[in-house]
C-alpha cells in the first residue's frame, strides 16, 4: 500500500528550519576564539539532515501523481534550500582544510548576513505554505534579495581589501575561496526566493 501523500510545504519547512541551524553553528564557528573540528563536524551532521529532508521529498515526488504546484517547482525549491545548507558545510570544510585559525572581520560580517537570510527564508517557507493568501512572502523574498546584494558589496569590498593588503600570498588565496563559499551560500538562499516568487507569479 502506498504511504500517504507529504506536504511538500512542510518539508519545505522543515528544510528551512535545517539550514537555519546550520547557519547559527557556522555563526559560532566564526564568533568562537577557537573554530573547533567538534564545530564543523556539528555542521557537516546538520547537512546530512538536510540530504535526508530532500530526499524524503524526493521519493515522495517521484509516487506522486498529483501536486499542489509544479512537480518542477517543488523539486528546485527544495533542491535550492538543500544547496543552501550544503554551501554553508563548505565553508566549514575550508575553515578546516585551509587551517584558518583567526576568523577575518569580514567573514563575521558575511556569516551574519548569512544568518539574516537563512531566518528569512525559514520565514518565507512558512508563509508559501498558504502563498495565494499569504500577507508577508512578497516582503520576504524582496529582503533577502536586498541582503543578498548587501552580501555582493561586502564581497568586492573584502576581495579588493584582500588584494591590496600586505598579507603573505597563501592567505590571499586562502581567504579569497572563503569569501567566494560565503557569497555562494548567500547567492543558493536567493535562488529560492527566485523559485518562489516565479510560482506566485505562475499562480496568481
Amino acid at each position: 500500500m502506498a504511504k500517504k501523500d507529504v506536504n511538500y510545504f512542510d518539508l519545505f519547512i522543515e528544510a528551512a528550519k535545517v539550514c537555519c541551524k546550520a547557519a547559527e553553528q557556522l555563526e559560532n564557528l566564526v564568533k568562537g576564539e577557537d573554530n573547533s573540528k567538534n564545530e564543523i563536524n556539528t555542521i557537516h551532521n546538520i547537512e546530512r539532515e538536510g540530504d535526508e529532508l530532500y530526499h524524503t521529498l524526493y521519493d515522495h515526488l517521484n509516487r506522486s501523481f498529483i501536486t499542489p504546484i509544479e512537480r518542477e517547482d517543488i523539486l528546485q525549491t527544495a533542491r535550492n534550500i538543500e544547496d543552501t545548507i550544503d554551501t554553508i558545510d563548505e565553508v566549514g570544510v575550508m575553515f578546516n582544510i585551509l587551517s584558518i585559525s583567526k576568523v577575518k572581520p569580514e567573514a563575521k560580517e558575511f556569516v551574519t548576513l548569512i544568518v539574516k537570510s537563512c531566518r528569512a527564508l525559514l520565514d518565507a517557507t512558512i508563509e508559501f505554505k498558504n502563498y495565494k493568501k499569504a500577507k508577508n512572502l512578497t516582503k520576504l523574498l524582496v529582503e533577502i534579495n536586498h541582503i543578498e546584494e548587501e552580501g555582493d558589496r561586502l564581497y568586492q569590498s573584502s576581495v579588493k581589501k584582500l588584494f591590496s593588503s600586505e598579507e603573505k600570498v597563501l592567505d590571499v588565496i586562502k581567504w579569497k575561496h572563503i569569501f567566494d563559499a560565503l557569497e555562494d551560500v548567500l547567492d543558493a538562499c536567493e535562488n529560492v526566493a527566485d523559485i518562489m516568487e516565479g510560482v506566485i507569479i505562475k499562480n496568481s
